[in-house]
């Protein structure tokens, strides 16, 4: 991992896109940017990370394409989701406010026991990323992250990432039949498209055996055109 973080950092630094800068700058830069409430990431991949980025939502394409497009399978998502204990929270939004792709909304709430408490947050929890970033700008406590009940799978190298995203999104036969200009392509679209989108074959894709065998298929093709080293970055 590291060997790849730093071919990309010398790649940067080359083209004057930045700076070297020391262990303790970075770290401190870290701890910067997690004050200011920006969310890390890195390459979605277990092996062979190539960057790490803090991103704020009013410049990141990324995020933006959640909070203002709804394009929740842009991103992989972290193994956790945030959830609000409502006995603990006042109501303040500042967790609304903090969410870097406005996935928690201000609802108003009528308690008698808590007469000054106007509003409750409640989390859109099919676009929540799990970044952590309302836990940090809770100041009760009320906010905090848990394991998703259903299983992220992390890509283990970019190669895995590029050619399993398709299983994810649904647009597999795009990447089998990838020729624009030829209409058996554009047929063949079609029908492999309708047959993938069916119920009992949509949750066959998701099985940990079926994206292992057409990972392996997909790895041997690959060699067998003689370039192999795709599947190792």
């Amino acid at each position: 991992m590291t060997k790849r973080i730093v071919m990309a950092a010398d790649y940067v630094i080359r083209h004057h896109l930045g700076k070297e800068v020391s262990r303790t700058e970075m770290l401190k830069t870290l701890e910067i940017s997690k004050n200011m409430g920006l969310v890390l990431n890195s390459d979605n991949t277990r092996r062979g990370i190539r960057f790490i980025c803090q991103c704020c939502k009013c410049c990141c394409a990324m995020l933006q394409g959640v909070s203002k497009f709804g394009y929740a399978n842009t991103l992989i998502t972290s193994s956790f989701i945030a959830e609000i204990d409502q006995e603990t929270c006042v109501g303040c939004g500042k967790c609304a406010k903090a969410c870097p792709i406005e996935a928690i909304k201000m609802t108003p709430v009528s308690d008698a026991t808590k007469p000054k408490k106007k509003k409750k947050p409640e989390i859109e929890t099919d676009i929540c990323l799990g970044c952590g970033v309302c836990a940090l700008s809770c100041k009760t406590k009320a906010r905090e992250l848990t394991k998703r009940k259903q299983r992220v799978i992390h890509p283990e190298t970019t190669f895995e990432r590029v050619i399993l995203q398709p299983l994810d999104k649904g647009t597999l036969e795009n990447q089998i039949f990838d020729n624009p200009n030829a209409i058996s392509h554009k047929a063949l679209r079609g029908i492999v498209g309708g047959l993938l989108r069916l119920a009992p074959v949509k949750q066959a894709l998701m099985s940990d055996t079926l994206r292992s065998t057409f990972l392996s298929a997909m790895k041997a093709g690959v060699t067998l055109q003689g370039k192999g080293w795709l599947t190792k970055i």
